[in-house]
């Protein structure tokens, strides 16, 4: 038998690097795409984002609005067929408007 003082650091998990899998690398290229798009983005200009057939819209649609709430959330954003519509400016046709926020 042995013995001997220990660590604290002996006893924390070790983190495990993991590769990532091919859905999250598609993930991230489509984020870092339209937060390219977004950068260039101006004061009242739109930008249209069409789709590739193999892209879906409902994908493309939860992608763009994950980048509009962590970078820039005073985008607007209106989906018509296959394109998507992103602006700082109100987007016409819009069923209901987001509210002014408060500030």
């Amino acid at each position: 038998m042995r013995i001997r003082v220990a660590k604290l650091e002996e006893l924390a998990p070790k983190p495990h690097e993991r590769a990532l899998s091919p859905r999250q690398l598609a993930a991230r290229q489509r984020e870092e795409e339209i937060r390219k798009a977004f950068g260039r983005l101006k004061t009242d200009e739109v930008i249209a984002i069409e789709l590739d057939p193999s892209e879906k819209v409902p994908t493309m649609r939860l992608a763009v609005k994950k980048v509009i709430a962590n970078h820039r959330p005073d985008v607007n954003m209106a989906v018509r067929g296959r394109t998507i519509y992103v602006s700082t400016a109100t987007l016409p046709g819009a069923r209901r408007g987001r509210p002014p926020k408060a500030g």
